[in-house]
């Protein structure tokens, strides 16, 4: 795939992500909101694109902050501190 195809493709679903999940109210919703980002990240970095990167990776720790402390009441098995570790990753390229 033409890497141009592929910058197209990342801003295709990042404005499907962008509008299909920004009322996220539950922490279930709030969660999968972040796996999108983390997924959003990942493709980024796999068609080299670093503003993308940074960009979702900074949308990402600000989502990871918002619902941290329900994490850790609710979901106390859940390995935080490698969540945010895999977050922080996308920042090496900013």
């Amino acid at each position: 795939m033409p890497m141009r195809s592929q910058g197209w493709l990342l801003a295709l679903l990042l404005s499907c992500s962008l509008t299909g999940v920004a009322k996220a109210n539950s922490l279930d919703q709030q969660v999968f909101q972040l796996q999108l980002v983390i997924d959003q990240i990942r493709l980024a970095r796999s068609v080299g694109d670093r503003v993308g990167v940074c960009t979702e990776s900074r949308r990402a720790n600000n989502l990871l902050l918002e619902i941290l402390p329900a994490l850790q009441r609710q979901r106390p098995s859940l390995n935080h501190a490698a969540l945010q570790d895999t977050i922080l990753l996308g920042f090496d390229v900013c």
